[in-house]
């Protein structure tokens, strides 16, 4: 029956003495296993008891001897001190997360549950002071890390999000002033934002680590390729590229690609383009050179982004450009001052 004591294996008397042994060292296992550090202190709050202190902390015998002044830092010690003091007094309980410096690890947390072990209370009072403190501590330290992390991720979310908005306001300023109509307006715009949408899922799958040129050039230029016309020819090297940069370059590439569709030799077939990229002394640049068997009888005006390419790439990305723009040659050379991982 629950509750009642089973009979001994000869039918004597009850084991109670070994049932309670048993259980205190099961109890002390699951202690060990939970990572939970179980501490006692007297009403003058030296320590009477420590069980399973973490691997960081000082030996049982220390914190016996020494108290928290063996386990935390003045500025902290001052603090639990202080918890300590105040359950006491209030008989509340109270939580506290505080932090140590320890071999393995620069900083370690530790969540600390203050609860007062009272005295039994005079009639009519609800509190009549405690006797001591019952304290456990828990290495929270990966859950702090995990909140950092979160942290830091919705801070970059949020300043990506930021610089995203404002080349989508550039991007929208400039295209307004340069269309003759509405319709003119939405066709440009609607492929402007495309492009930064692509150039954006790349980065987004890269966990914003930076992305290779060559990916990043084909998914810009591919969906533009006219029937009979060859991809561009990609040289030189393929630099992983920062988030900032591939977002502006894409969109650069976005403008010559879209020339190249309604002009050019990916409209005609007829004809080249080299995509170069390679470091420099500065840091990196990206050459797009086109060139047509069949020359055009004009060269296309500045309507075709000449200001996205002249302007707002190379100041976004503190670079120079080269743009000449001939009825059969396009050359479009932007340098930038980027260390990047080749």
């Amino acid at each position: 029956m629950r509750g009642m004591d089973p009979p001994n294996r000869t039918g004597g008397a009850p084991m109670t003495r070994e049932i309670s042994v048993d259980r205190i060292k099961t109890l002390l296992r699951g202690l060990r296993n939970s990572g939970l550090c179980i501490m006692y202190h007297d009403a003058e709050l030296a320590v009477r008891m420590v069980e399973n202190p973490p691997p960081g902390w000082p030996p049982s015998e220390v914190i016996l001897a020494e108290g928290d002044a063996a386990i935390f830092e003045p500025e902290t010690f001052a603090r639990v001190m202080e918890t300590k003091r105040q359950v006491l007094s209030s008989g509340a309980p109270a939580r506290l997360e505080v932090a140590r410096r320890e071999a393995l690890r620069e900083k370690a947390w530790y969540e600390l549950h203050i609860e007062a072990d009272p005295l039994p209370p005079a009639e009519g009072e609800e509190h009549d002071g405690a006797r001591g403190l019952f304290v456990s501590a828990i290495d929270i330290t990966e859950l702090k890390n995990r909140e950092e992390a979160l942290r830091s991720l919705l801070f970059e979310v949020n300043h990506r999000s930021r610089n995203l908005l404002a080349i989508m306001q550039s991007v929208l300023g400039h295209t307004a002033r340069n269309s003759a109509s509405v319709a003119e307006f939405e066709r440009k715009f609607r492929g402007r934002v495309a492009a930064l949408a692509h150039s954006q899922d790349l980065i987004t799958r890269s966990n914003w680590q930076g992305i290779r040129f060559h990916r990043l050039a084909l998914n810009q230029v591919s969906e533009h390729v006219g029937p009979g016309a060859a991809p561009p020819l990609m040289l030189g090297t393929d630099p992983l590229i920062g988030p900032n940069t591939a977002l502006h370059l894409g969109l650069a590439l976005h403008e010559l690609a879209v020339n190249s569709a309604t002009f050019g030799v990916l409209a005609r077939g007829r004809g080249e383009i080299v995509i170069r990229t390679d470091t420099t002394r500065e840091g990196q640049m990206m050459c797009w050179e086109e060139r047509l068997e069949v020359p055009r009888e004009s060269a296309p005006g500045a309507g075709f982004g000449q200001a996205i390419l002249r302007q707002i790439v190379p100041r976004a990305l503190n670079g120079s450009v080269e743009l000449e723009i001939e009825p059969d040659r396009i050359h479009y050379r932007i340098d930038w001052p980027e260390a990047v991982i080749v």
